[in-house]
């Protein structure tokens, strides 16, 4: 058989655990509980309750109208159809109060595919990227990928020797130099569900700014913010500044696949020119539904207002979920969560390799999380609250689970 390439070894090597764990998942979901205790899933981080009604509604009447739908289902501009583009300025505008304009913006077929777009545009082999510690898993396999293996990855400290979240700006200072390339942030953060202030996006900014570096920040997670929501969720973008958007959290449409990016024109264009290599244009049925949406009167308002409403419930589970594991199993240390879905704890007292942990938790009590080294961070995991939005006995039933796994490995 012909030779892979050493990227594709590399990925094997290396694959995204989240999506092995889906794999699992599916497993498991086919044996049913035939096998003992049935799998509590508290791994994913894919919202759990449903899209707004606004959403079928706007789905029916593309489907319903002839000229709607066929232009839904045609090829479409690489950057988005352009009554998309506007529906999404109206967004920016309406749910955040962002000022920005449609050459200002790229749509995509989900954020994970614009990440990589934007990396790259703008890796070269021999440059440095800059993530955090913790960070979420794509962006350093995604960073080695289009560097073609030679990309060099510093990470900068979130946590402080005591685990407490304390980022240190004069740490990130020493980090750069004339290799950088990009920094690279999520806000609220996975795993970690920490929210970078205002004065330390600054900062970063003006760091990033002053030594020609880009500073992309994903925001994913920007639809659950259970403090004052940061400023940089509505400024105007600076030109070395990229901003990565997406549905898939805040609208609860992750199998839809629609993100977008916020840059410069002239950032878009280049990230437009890799799209056109990639996958010629997104999806078109999903756009339209959403400019349809978006059309319709006051519609805006009654997404704020869902968008609202779903971070009041998951701040309140996620308070709960955070008391109940810290509570339960003292032998963890954890952050309390300011947004996102995520509990990520620290468990070097009970085994500090992460992923037998959670093998030996899948094993033992049939509990799924995602192990931290994933992430950056050995002898810490995440754990999930959306799962158990819609029923939050899981989650403590999962936590009680780990508690019994503990006190079973303790008199074994």
């Amino acid at each position: 058989m012909p030779r892979t390439s050493k990227k594709a070894q590399f990925l094997r090597n290396n694959p995204n655990t989240l999506r092995e764990i889906m794999n699992l998942l599916e497993e498991f979901t086919k044996r049913g509980t035939k096998e003992g205790k049935k799998l509590i899933y508290l791994a994913g981080g894919w919202p759990q309750d449903p899209p707004p009604s606004l959403l079928k509604e706007a789905m029916l009447e593309v489907i319903s109208n002839e000229e709607k739908f066929s232009r839904a289902v045609q090829y479409g501009p690489t950057r988005g159809l352009t009554e998309t583009l506007t529906a999404i300025v109206d967004y920016e505008k309406g749910i955040y109060g962002r000022d920005i304009n449609e050459s200002e913006i790229l749509i995509s077929n989900g954020s994970t595919e614009i990440a990589l777009t934007v990396l790259e545009a703008i890796l070269d082999e021999g440059d440095e990227v800059i993530l955090t510690k913790p960070h979420y898993l794509n962006f350093s396999r995604q960073s080695y990928f289009v560097g073609n293996l030679n990309v060099k990855i510093k990470y900068w400290n979130l946590l402080r020797d005591d685990y407490t979240y304390g980022p240190n700006i004069e740490q990130l200072k020493e980090l750069v130099n004339d290799k950088t390339k990009a920094i690279i942030l999520a806000s609220p953060g996975n795993p970690d569900g920490q929210i970078i202030s205002d004065r330390l996006f600054n900062e970063i900014s003006e760091i990033a700014k002053e030594k020609g570096v880009f500073l992309i920040t994903d925001l994913a997670y920007r639809g659950f913010c259970y403090t004052e929501k940061p400023s940089y969720f509505s400024n105007a973008v600076e030109p070395h500044e990229i901003f990565i958007c997406t549905f898939s959290k805040e609208l609860r449409i992750p199998g839809l696949r629609l993100a977008y990016v916020i840059a410069s024109k002239e950032m878009i264009r280049n990230f437009e020119l890799v799209e056109q290599l990639k996958t010629l244009c997104p999806n078109g049925f999903i756009q339209k539904v959403f400019a349809e949406m978006i059309s319709k009167e006051d519609n805006i308002k009654s997404l704020k207002e869902f968008i609202e409403r779903g971070n009041e419930t998951y701040q309140g589970i996620a308070l709960m979920s955070y008391r109940y594991l810290r509570d339960k199993i003292p032998e963890f240390y954890l952050n309390e969560p300011k947004g996102a879905f995520y509990l990520f704890f620290n468990h070097s007292s009970v085994n500090p390799n992460s992923r037998e942990f959670c093998t030996h938790l899948l094993e033992k009590v049939r509990v799924a999380l995602a192990p931290g080294i994933d992430f950056g961070m050995d002898g810490w995991t995440r754990l999930s609250i959306s799962p158990g939005v819609l029923n939050p006995e899981l989650i403590k039933e999962g936590i009680e689970r780990i508690r019994e796994f503990i006190d079973s490995n303790q008199r074994s």
